[in-house]
């Protein structure tokens, strides 16, 4: 009796298993929304969760577009702020490395590093999945 039932059970779980990972492959390839759209599709989902009337859902539309702009703005600085943070370390550390390093060593450094930054720029970027808010 419990063979019976094990072998089905069995068959069903390995069936199933790869089903559900090609769905949650599917909805991780999503596009990057603009402000716009993600607070359209936040006001469209707060209309029919809350019920709202016409008048809240006009200023629930603006609140929402107000806020995906002000993220959207926030997003941007950081990046902005992070590359320049990046910049500076990258000459502090080049400071500290030429202190150090021979003429010749630096520009054998400095080959290197073009070199690499061709053969990064030559292969193709990995796609990743856009970040969900």
């Amino acid at each position: 009796m419990i063979r019976n039932l094990i072998i089905p059970i069995a068959a069903l779980v390995l069936v199933a298993a790869p089903m559900y990972a090609q769905e949650r492959t599917a909805t991780r390839q999503r596009t990057p929304e603009d402000a716009a759209t993600r607070a359209q599709r936040r006001t469209e989902h707060m209309r029919t969760t809350l019920q709202l009337t016409e008048d809240q859902v006009a200023r629930v539309q603006a609140i929402n577009l107000k806020h995906a702009e002000a993220v959207e703005a926030a997003r941007a600085a950081d990046k902005a702020q992070r590359d320049l943070e990046r910049q500076e370390l990258k000459a502090s550390y080049d400071t500290d490395l030429k202190a150090v390093l021979t003429p010749e060593q630096y520009e054998r450094l400095l080959e290197q590093r073009r070199k690499q930054t061709e053969k990064r720029e030559e292969r193709p970027a990995p796609e990743r999945p856009a970040h969900q808010e």
